[in-house]
């Protein structure tokens, strides 16, 4: 079963902090159609009472029809101002939901692209370190290869001073 939302829902912190009358005006501007309603209700049951006082059952039974279809207009603009301002109420709690939905995706996006980005300097960093090894077990093979060769030829030179 849905709920029909209320013309009087509205953060409790708005409504707790205004006065009686403020409040009163607020509801008013919610809803025009309801205050004026009960006014003109009012008016006709005071003008009904007033018939019967001086006698005239005509005029007192014409006013108390008035009084009934008064209230049924202002029930019917009591329940429709209500599934409007509650349906208005539920869209703009519809655009909010989405706005944070679509927050928190830029949000995980966000995250993923910067995840993403340490990765790939972690790999950096690893592809750096074992090229700095290699260039290090290079160099050292180099120079191993040099103290050979330096040996080599030191050897040629006594065996080319031999040989004279």
């Amino acid at each position: 079963m849905s709920q029909i939302p209320s013309s009087f829902d509205t953060s409790g912190t708005d409504l707790e902090e205004k006065t009686f009358w403020e409040r009163i005006k607020y509801h008013c501007k919610q809803q025009p159609f309801v205050p004026i309603g009960a006014i003109l209700t009012s008016a006709t049951v005071v003008l009904a009472a007033q018939n019967i006082k001086n006698g005239n059952q005509k005029r007192a039974q014409y006013y108390f029809r008035w009084r009934v279809g008064l209230q049924g207009a202002t029930l019917i603009a009591l329940v429709a101002g209500s599934l409007v301002y509650g349906s208005a109420k539920m869209s703009e709690k519809s655009q909010q939901e989405q706005l944070r939905a679509k927050a928190k995706l830029r949000e995980d996006l966000w995250i993923k692209e910067l995840e993403r980005r340490d990765a790939t300097i972690k790999e950096r960093k690893q592809r750096a370190e074992a090229s700095k090894k290699k260039t290090q077990e290079n160099e050292a093979s180099i120079k191993s290869l040099e103290k050979e060769l330096k040996e080599l030829e030191g050897k040629m030179q006594t065996n080319g001073e031999n040989k004279k």
